[in-house]
């Protein structure tokens, strides 16, 4: 059974073969009272944040300034420490201030990949920061961790109907699919354009049956904006045959499930997910593909 999702959720991972971290945007699930906010003197911990300033951070920001920040970020954004400290790159000013110049910045915005953050949401954080910091006293959502510092583990905790070269769409869920299904294909193995495994959790072994039976989608768009919505099966694969279309590369590729979606910011062009989405990532990948 796939893990049970937060209450509060918070903006995931999913970097391709070119090791670009790209953010899924989950939905914002509303606010509270200050219960649990830990300290907010403390760099690194939620807390003490109005409610749309960190909205906008864990919608737009948490993908990569989680705590630990992942990918290239040089510091977490998760609470009112973080933003009220000096800036890595600017001491003089503080992280605030920065993030706000960033947003606004159109030849080097932040975040770097759209989605951005609305005018309407920018103004409302450049007009916290311009009135000085005032502490909030939002509930701190389940989140702004690191989704892929988890262990390795077999969710579904079913390997053994799958571990056959059966033919079926479900054989061999998390090992990479163009050892046979080359995109000529090979031998009586049909080609595939592009499949993998979509996994509840980030590191989850070969032959482990994914994601299946949750109604996810994985939705591929080409170069020419020809777009595929492939179901995820009952392994936990999808796949799109090359006999039924060829995708213009590179393609953008999105993981959708229960209105949430997780999308790659970085066009790719390899097919073969699963040769760099592994138990432990590969050419820059952190892990799986997973539900967002």
């Amino acid at each position: 059974m796939p893990r049970r999702e937060p209450l509060l959720l918070t903006a995931l991972l999913w970097a391709g073969c070119n090791g670009q971290r790209d953010a899924t945007i989950l939905p914002y699930d509303g606010d509270g009272g200050l219960q649990g906010v830990g300290d907010p003197g403390t760099s690194g911990k939620p807390g003490g944040l109005p409610c749309d300033v960190q909205q906008l951070l864990s919608q737009y920001c948490w993908s990569c300034h989680s705590s630990p920040p992942v990918g290239k970020a040089p510091t977490a954004l998760v609470g009112y420490a973080d933003l009220a400290g000096p800036s890595v790159t600017q001491p003089a000013k503080s992280m605030a201030q920065v993030a706000v110049e960033r947003m606004q910045n159109a030849n080097a915005p932040m975040p770097p990949s759209p989605p951005a953050p609305t005018p309407q949401a920018i103004a409302s954080f450049a007009a916290w920061v311009s009135a000085g910091l005032p502490m909030g006293n939002c509930t701190p959502p389940d989140g702004g961790t690191n989704p892929y510092d988890t262990p390795t583990v077999c969710t579904s905790m079913n390997t053994e109907p799958y571990i056959t070269d059966d033919g079926s769409s479900g054989m061999n869920p998390g090992v990479s699919c163009a050892r046979c299904h080359s995109v000529n294909g090979g031998g009586e193995a049909r080609g595939f354009e592009v499949a993998g495994t979509v996994y509840p959790s980030a590191h989850e072994p070969d032959l482990c049956a994914g994601a299946a039976g949750v109604g996810a989608t994985v939705v591929i768009t080409g170069a020419d904006g020809q777009v595929f919505t492939l179901q995820v099966g009952y392994s936990g694969n999808f796949n799109l045959s090359s006999r039924r279309a060829t995708v213009a590369r590179p393609y953008k590729a999105e993981v959708h499930y229960q209105g949430r979606v997780r999308a790659m910011a970085t066009p790719q062009t390899n097919g073969d997910c699963n040769s760099c989405h592994t138990v432990t990532g590969a050419n820059g990948a952190p892990g799986r593909v997973m539900l967002p």
